[in-house]
Formats: C-alpha cells, structure tokens, sequence
C-alpha cells in the first residue's frame, strides 16, 4: 500500500470521504465504473486514517510509525480483502513469503484458475482485527472489493458486521457494479460516487503517464475512464492487427471466409480483438438510432453500406457471442479460431439479417 499516488480527480471524493468519516460513518462505499481509480483511493484513504500525525482531512504523513508499518505492508491494523484473482492488492510480502506464495500460486495454477469470489472464510478472518483491541491505538480499517465479488455467504457474514460494527472500525468498500451489491450491504454503507473525470484532465493525466499520440484514442475506447485506457495502451493490438481487423469488419457483406483465414494472424489476443469489434458494433447501432459515432467517426460510409443488408436483431445475435467469448478470454483457447469463429458469425448474422429481409 506504499507509494499510492493521488490522482488529481479524486479530490472531490476525497473530500466526501474525509467528511463522512469525521461524522462517525462507519462503512464507506466507493462506486463508479471500473478504471477510474476507486481502489487507489480506498488504499490511500485508509493511510490517511491509520496515519498518527494527519489532522482530518490532511494525507498520510509518511514518516510515522503508523505510516512505516503501511509501507512495509504489515500494519497490524488493516486488512485488505481481494479474491485470490486480485491478491496483487494485497499488502507487500517479506522476500521468503513472496517465494512460499509463488509456490502456492503455481500450485494453484495447475489444480485451475484463481478464484473471482470473495469467501466466507475471508471474511471470519477479520474477527482477529475487529475482534481485538487496535495495535496502534486508533482505528482498524478493512478495505474490500470488488464488493460485487462476495458469493452469498461471505456477503452475509459481512453484513453482520456492518449491522454491529466494533468501535474504531472503518470499513471501506470498492465496486465497479454497484448494482451486482447485496442491497442490505449497500444500504449500509454511505455512498461515494467516484466519476469519470473531464475529459482534459484525463488527457493531461494519461501523456504525464507517458501515453501522447494514442491518449485520446484510448481515452474514448476506454469510455473516459483514465487507468482503463492506460492498461488498454499496455494490451493493446498492435496497429497493423487493429487496422487489419478493422478492414476486415469494413468489408461487412462482402467479406468472405476467404478473406478470414487469409488475414487473421495465427496468433492474437482474444480479449482486445473482441473489445475491437464489441466498439464496431456499439457504433454500428448508434448509427441505426441515429446517434453519432464514438469510435469509429471517420465510418459513417461504412456503416451505410452495412445497414443495408445487417439487421439490429441480426446484429444483436452477434454481441451475444462477443459477449460469450469476452467472458472465457483468460481461458486456454486457440485464439486464431476463436477470432475467425467470430467474423465467421459476423458474416452468417449479415447474411441472416439479409435473408430475412428478402422473405419480408
């Protein structure tokens, strides 16, 4: 939890935070779509409540003992709960724990995939801070997410919690889906909406991140989100794939299974090609509503051309399989055929679309 920097649009919600802690609340809840920094701000948030010298709403002095412990990432007094997925949130580990939990990790790895979930024995855990007085003297901070990552039991044991929280005990919550929350969780908490910021104070912030000529690009396909399209600069497809692909989606009806096998690389990342075409389609029923072009502005020719022969239900047909291969993306597959068993679904839910309105 050391070295979390504060990111310039976050002063706002820091404020609320600062003041609704000052009031006694005792469960904060961070909200707003994922990439604009909501567990940055918890974990800095938490310092500045741990810290010994900081005078409400002031940051984290750094320097005390409070503050030490933070940065070594054993404070006796804070727990950070993550599904196994996100243990990289987790507080630093001594260099000989670090070797024992890579061993557990490639153990895990060879029984399956990390768990997404938060369990129930996660959060027992907690009774050895929230049952005991704090080491320090002063609060105890849980800082969880994501919240909507609780199965059912762990939410409920967490709600108790919440319902009886101990003295001293903040509790700090993250989601990117608030509306995926146990309600009863939700209503116990007061609410901090973290937003997506201006647009400008987004660019400015990405190329003092390094990020110039494509900012803006990435910017608007991470929907404004700054730290989304800062990790979607790290994955993106490489320009020649990406126009490539494009290309490809450009030739709607006349693309042919010829040109698919052809011209998708035998190797390619799942994940960003079906981001690539989930934003082909999202403009493509934009412009069929009338709406404008988000990411593609320079292919209203394109769409025309396209909406003579692709109907919306067609369409529609066509998200539903990105959306089904998006959720397995991480898992072992052959990406080559992955990719072309999706433009070969672009082609077929055309030619569907066509057909249907031929026998209208």
């Amino acid at each position: 939890m050391a070295g979390v920097a504060a990111l310039p649009w976050h002063a706002a919600p820091r404020t609320r935070l600062a003041a609704l802690r000052a009031r006694g609340a005792h469960a904060l809840l961070l909200h707003g779509p994922a990439g604009v920094g909501k567990w940055d701000l918890a974990s800095s948030f938490a310092r500045d409540v741990l810290c010994e010298h900081a005078v409400a709403p002031a940051r984290a002095c750094g320097v005390c003992a409070s503050c030490v412990l933070l940065a070594a990432g054993n404070h006796p007094d804070l727990r950070i709960i993550v599904p196994d997925a996100l243990a990289h949130r987790r507080p630093g580990l001594l260099a000989e724990e670090e070797e024992a939990a890579e061993s557990g990790a490639e153990a895990a790895a060879a029984k399956g995939k990390p768990s997404r979930e938060i369990k129930i024995d996660q959060v027992r855990e907690l009774a050895s801070l929230t049952g005991v007085s704090a080491h320090r003297g002063g609060a105890r901070v849980v800082v969880l997410g994501p919240a909507e990552a609780l199965n059912a039991p762990a939410a409920n044991a967490l709600l108790k919690g919440l319902e009886e929280p101990p003295p001293q005990a903040l509790f700090v919550l993250v989601s990117d889906q608030i509306d995926r929350c146990l309600p009863t969780i939700v209503s116990r908490c007061a609410l901090v909406r973290v937003a997506i910021p201006p647009r400008a104070m987004a660019l400015s912030w990405l190329q003092g991140q390094g990020m110039d000529s494509e900012a803006a690009q990435r910017l608007t396909e991470a929907g404004g989100a700054p730290l989304a399209a800062l990790d979607a600069g790290a994955r993106a497809l490489a320009p020649e794939l990406r126009a490539s692909l494009l290309e490809l989606l450009r030739r709607g009806a006349a693309l042919t299974p010829a040109d698919i096998v052809s011209e998708v690389p035998r190797t390619i990342p799942i994940s960003a090609s079906v981001a690539l075409f989930q934003r082909w389609v999202w403009d493509y029923f934009s412009y069929r509503l009338g709406g404008g072009l988000r990411y593609h502005p320079g292919d209203a020719a394109s769409f025309e051309a396209l909406s003579r022969h692709w109907t919306l239900r067609a369409a529609s047909g066509w998200v539903d399989a990105l959306r089904a291969l998006q959720a397995v993306a991480d898992h072992p597959l052959n990406a080559r055929v992955a990719i072309e068993g999706l433009l070969l679904g672009y082609i077929n839910s055309i030619a569907a679309g066509r057909e249907g309105s031929e026998e209208g």
